[in-house]
């Protein structure tokens, strides 16, 4: 329960989001408003998307979702048409037959779809025509952009999929399509990362302590190169805590003496780093709140089901002393073996939008006139201006069509196939020589009826982990200078932390660093459920985020920086400008782990994820789902076989 009350925490305040209620504009005087701000978008998620007329980004009639605020990623009633599928209750009515023919139809816009629409023309040639199909408001999926103006000053953010990570590992089809199709210089990218932007205000991390689990708010600072031992003076814990926690992060301890690198390894695959961290280090119930939600980034689960060999891997504390080689153990999950596997090729590579940088590259390669650079560059895709109206223009050779759910997708004779989708309330068919379902596994299990048991079983295996980006963008970031942090940890809420953005400068971009100037705050969460295996930690935690509504992300967030920073002169309602949810209740891919899936000990082409992905007919199946990998180069490399099938 929020420590403030409303009135404190500014939730009575107009701030953008206030335009736009869920994304939906609310009355006239709330669309004028946002009309106000440069390039705020005009229409509500599920308007047509298609030539309106429109020929720039933010005239008349022509969306731009990334100004949009309020709760966005997977937004109120872009997923109804699908669970009305799942659930056997979606009645298409009378389908209108469009007598449009492709060579190729794309059942999702992220990665993968973009990647295959434009590898299949690649090879088919300029002339073949595509139709992708999306049921958001956006294109790029995850990879999603969030766009702030505040006063004169352009602020972006990711929504979703952040950086480029360890590109030594791609696949050669994969770096190719980075590298030359997109044309992105890797080390070039790295160079706009301005590392010591913050340098001059000494910035540090904090923890806060909350009064509900604590006794009191106390934000608890460590000072730049303190020890664990001075640093675990200041906590309010006993001092058995303080000693597990100061011996978890300095141990050099050996717990398996006498066993060789491969055994040690197999006991930490088969055990959980919560059982680890309790039983070899001793930590207690107040050391592992502190601790615990150290594994949500990369699995969106806490310690207690990641395995100890994964948390090893990826450099999560307490192995020091068991002189682990730095190579995999055999039977380890995909994760491991792509950290272990860093040189000195990788880097910090990212975008200030993160991957929907990457996104929006390839629809000015597939849709031209899309931008009001013919053909933007790695640099100029940051402020390159994408004009939605014309996604769907008849004449393109490539159309994208948002606000659009695939409900029937099946062959048609040997060389064809038709797909049936809702958008706006109607049923339309559109026929293709081929398609690819690059839209989540779980959703293609109910729609292509022609999937033989087996292979509707292994779609519905993998459960997404749910997650949530929050993008808050603040008048100043004074208080942070004032409280001299630039990110908070905050373990006993729902959002788990919140910082200041990574500081870029590229092409006509440059986020601003000043305390005085404006800037956009991150905040994340992986809901879950402790105790249960992975699969079903994820679907408790997605129909958390289903059932919340967007004033209750709100007021966690304004809760959390309030009482992080309120004694340093934060004011919810004077500071914050616009809050942008991304709610993500599908979020990453389902990666295997040694704790919970007996299929990661078998070869790869009997696990589920590998039976999914089959072919059938005419219909070749992409995304990260066909790689059990919730990464940009394993949605690509999936694009690659399903395009490779179908030609």
């Amino acid at each position: 329960m929020p420590r403030f009350s409303d009135h404190e925490l500014g939730m009575s305040r107009k701030i953008t989001r206030r335009d736009f209620l869920d994304g939906v504009a609310v009355t006239a005087a709330g669309a004028a408003a946002a009309m106000a701000l440069p390039g705020a978008a005009q229409a509500s998620p599920g308007a047509p998307h298609g030539h309106t007329g429109g020929h720039g980004h933010g005239r008349p009639n022509a969306p731009y979702p990334p100004t949009a605020t309020g709760l966005r990623g997977q937004q109120p009633g872009a997923y109804d048409v699908a669970h009305a599928v799942r659930d056997g209750a979606f009645v298409p009515g009378h389908i209108s037959d469009t007598r449009e023919s492709y060579d190729l139809v794309v059942v999702g816009g992220g990665l993968s779809g973009l990647a295959a629409a434009h590898l299949y023309r690649r090879h088919a040639g300029p002339g073949a025509r595509v139709l992708i199909l999306d049921a958001l408001d956006d294109f790029g999926g995850h990879a999603r952009r969030n766009e702030f103006h505040v006063g004169r000053t352009l602020l972006l953010s990711n929504g979703g999929t952040v950086n480029i990570d360890t590109p030594s590992t791609w696949s050669r089809e994969a770096r190719d399509l980075l590298t030359k199709d997109l044309g992105v210089d890797l080390k070039a990218l790295e160079a706009t990362v301005k590392s010591d932007a913050y340098a001059p205000y000494a910035l540090r991390s904090g923890t806060l302590f909350t009064s509900e689990r604590w006794g009191k708010d106390q934000l608890v600072i460590r000072e730049t190169g303190e020890s664990w031992a001075s640093y675990a003076t200041k906590l309010p814990m006993s001092g058995t805590s303080r000693a597990a926690l100061v011996r978890l992060y300095t141990t050099t301890e050996d717990f398996f003496p006498g066993l060789t690198d491969a055994q040690k390894k197999e006991i930490l695959a088969r055990t959980p780093y919560e059982t680890y961290l309790r039983e070899r280090l001793g930590l207690d119930d107040d050391a592992l709140e502190v601790v615990k939600r150290g594994t949500n980034g990369l699995w969106g689960v806490n310690v207690d089901r990641v395995a100890a060999a994964d948390a090893w891997a990826t450099g999560q504390p307490g192995f020091g002393g068991l002189g682990l080689e730095h190579t995999p153990w055999p039977g380890a999950g995909r994760t491991p073996l792509m950290h272990l596997a860093e040189t000195e090729e990788d880097g910090n590579f990212y975008f200030p939008e993160g991957n929907a940088a990457l996104a929006r590259l390839l629809v000015s390669r597939l849709v031209p006139d899309a931008f009001d650079e013919r053909r933007p560059n790695w640099r100029e895709i940051v402020t390159a201006q994408a004009d939605y109206s014309r996604l769907d223009d008849r004449d393109n050779a490539v159309r994208i069509r948002l606000g659009s759910t695939a409900f029937q997708v099946r062959n048609e004779g040997r060389h064809g196939a038709v797909v049936d989708y809702a958008k706006d309330g109607r049923s339309h068919r559109v026929r293709a020589k081929g398609v690819v379902m690059a839209c989540w596994n779980s959703v293609s299990s109910y729609v292509m009826p022609e999937l033989p048991a087996e292979q509707v079983t292994a779609m519905r295996y993998g459960t997404k982990v749910p997650l949530v980006y929050a993008r808050v963008a603040l008048r100043d970031w004074r208080a942070f200078a004032q409280a001299r942090v630039s990110r908070v940890s905050t373990p006993s809420m729902f959002f788990s932390g919140f910082g200041l953005p990574t500081v870029t400068d590229i092409g006509d971009f440059a986020m601003p660093h000043r305390p005085e100037l404006p800037t956009v705050v991150s905040l994340s969460a992986t809901p879950n459920s402790p105790g249960l295996v992975c699969r079903d930690q994820h679907k408790a935690g997605r129909r958390t985020l289903i059932r919340m509504p967007f004033e209750d992300f709100e007021r966690e967030i304004r809760d959390a920086m309030t009482r992080s920073l309120g004694a340093y002169g934060f004011d919810p309602a004077r500071d914050i400008t616009a809050v942008t949810v991304n709610r993500w209740a599908h979020g990453y891919a389902y990666e295997y782990n040694s704790l919970d899936d007996a299929a990661l000990f078998q070869p790869e082409s009997q696990r589920p994820y590998a039976k999914a992905r089959r072919p059938v007919g005419r219909i070749a199946i992409a995304n990260s789902d066909a790689e059990a990998f919730g990464y940009t180069h394993a949605a690509f490399d999936a694009a690659v076989r399903a395009v490779a099938h179908l030609l």
